[in-house]
């Protein structure tokens, strides 16, 4: 569900402001509900799989990822941004209103949204390949 939703809220749909909004508050409604499903499970499987001797730092390492997870998505934002502004230089707002943002804009975030499926790709290509 979480890879799905955010490559669907990556690829939102419409030719005008509004669609995009309402397909992208979709998706991001549904990506929000399997990351609640998540969240707590990922506690629990580690309490119940850990040894009485690693559980407490697992279950730190848990909540810790989340903090890790917020860190990597602010480096990948500025990453996506700075390829952009180097690909496609636009002059200032200052200098030119219209021109400001190039209509390459537009992929910037849904690229930047889409890469929030990896984590979870990740994930399960790894449970995949475990005995």
């Amino acid at each position: 569900m979480m890879i799905l939703c955010s490559v669907a809220s990556g690829l939102s749909f419409g030719n005008k402001a509004k669609g995009v909004m309402t397909t992208l508050c979709f998706f991001r409604f549904w990506l929000g509900f399997g990351i609640g499903g998540d969240y707590p499970l990922s506690a629990t499987i580690m309490s119940e799989y850990a040894n009485k001797k690693t559980r407490g730092a697992f279950i730190a390492a848990v909540f810790a990822m989340q903090g890790i997870g917020i860190l990597a998505g602010g480096f990948v934002a500025l990453a996506v941004s700075s390829i952009f502004d180097k690909k496609f230089p636009a002059p200032t707002y200052a200098v030119n209103r219209a021109l400001s943002t190039p209509p390459q804009a537009d992929y910037i975030w849904r690229i930047i949204v889409m890469f929030g499926a990896l984590p979870a790709a990740l994930t399960y290509y790894w449970r995949m390949k475990m005995p």
